[in-house]
């Protein structure tokens, strides 16, 4: 695994000014048969796991809404974790959003089956302190329709206590899983010590989060 912190905000700014920014980003390159550890990076944290699907209007209704997003990706998982459902029409189209709370370590082993180009276009994650509950994140930015102000207001709840890092899913064309991590500009404690040497999205593919 690569691991670069992103000192001059190259996907950053993308959504906001140099003077508005109070958050800074790093990125982690996996190669898929290498397994996902990102307890390693943020222990003893909770994350919410964000999967979604589109309605198909192929089909019948009750089969569709039988197969959420977490059904289609043949992602079981456990009784103990909890698994939150929403709905939400994007346009004229039904997006079925679910979410499971577990801990890192369940989430990597969970999901470490996905394609980089699935991860990359229907998977987010949001780390939070123990405490956090689902009803304490702000999911309002969901309704916007504007994919630019979607992803700034999205970035922006970092700014609620108790929640600690955004985590966007992505692929580089040498077929490496990319994660970049969104964190607070005042809780930067990972040890990474390298800095990402050059503007290399254009060879990346990193969704903006929740695009629908």
């Amino acid at each position: 695994m690569k691991k670069y912190r992103d000192i001059h905000h190259y996907y950053l700014s993308n959504f906001f000014k140099h003077s508005e920014l109070s958050c800074d980003s790093f990125w982690l390159f996996y190669n898929l048969e290498d397994g996902i550890q990102m307890e390693n990076f943020l222990p003893d944290q909770k994350v919410y796991s964000f999967l979604w699907e589109y309605a198909d209007k192929d089909i019948l209704v009750k089969i569709d809404e039988w197969k959420r997003a977490f059904r289609r990706n043949d992602i079981e998982f456990l009784p103990e974790a909890k698994l939150h459902k929403r709905d939400y029409l994007s346009g004229k189209r039904k997006v079925y959003l679910d979410c499971l709370e577990t801990n890192l370590k369940t989430a990597d082993e969970k999901f470490k089956g996905l394609t980089a180009y699935d991860t990359g276009q229907r998977f987010f994650q949001i780390v939070t302190d123990e405490d956090l509950s689902f009803k304490d994140i702000d999911l309002s930015f969901l309704e916007l329709t504007d994919t630019g102000d979607k992803s700034r207001a999205l970035i922006r709840i970092l700014d609620t206590d108790g929640i600690q890092t955004l985590i966007l899913n992505g692929y580089h064309h040498r077929g490496e899983l990319l994660k970049v991590c969104i964190v607070k500009s005042d809780k930067t404690s990972l040890k990474i010590t390298e800095d990402l040497p050059l503007n290399i999205f254009e060879n990346t593919y990193v969704s903006m989060p929740f695009n629908w």
